[in-house]
């Protein structure tokens, strides 16, 4: 299930398979920057991030949650759930309403009076 994301072989493949794309997508969001074939990528990676980010952070909460934070395992895939979708739609109104992932990333490397 999404809230147990760390459970299963099936889990373990798409974990590495969303990283493979992920590897694949963030220098070809680069490369093609600033152009419109941009959008789809920043578009592919808002959800590819989010999704790396929350199978990987339930192996840690399998791990750590009960010894660190004293939380049960359910209760911190509960809140992962609610931190996964905010994220998704937080990169997604990025990049359909603002600059994008990847302009955003790129703008840490303008001088203010170099920006676009």
């Amino acid at each position: 299930s999404f809230m147990a994301a760390d459970e299963g072989a099936i889990s373990t493949k798409v974990y590495h398979s969303v990283n493979m794309g992920i590897l694949v997508l963030t220098p070809m969001a680069f490369a093609l920057a600033p152009s419109k074939w941009v959008l789809p990528v920043d578009l592919a990676l808002g959800l590819a991030l989010p999704l790396h980010m929350h199978i990987g952070m339930n192996y840690v909460i399998t791990d750590y949650s009960k010894k660190f934070l004293g939380l049960s395992r359910g209760t911190c895939q509960v809140a992962m759930v609610g931190v996964t979708g905010m994220t998704v739609l937080g990169l997604t109104n990025l990049n359909l309403r603002g600059p994008g992932i990847t302009e955003t990333i790129k703008s840490l490397w303008y001088h203010p009076s170099n920006r676009p």
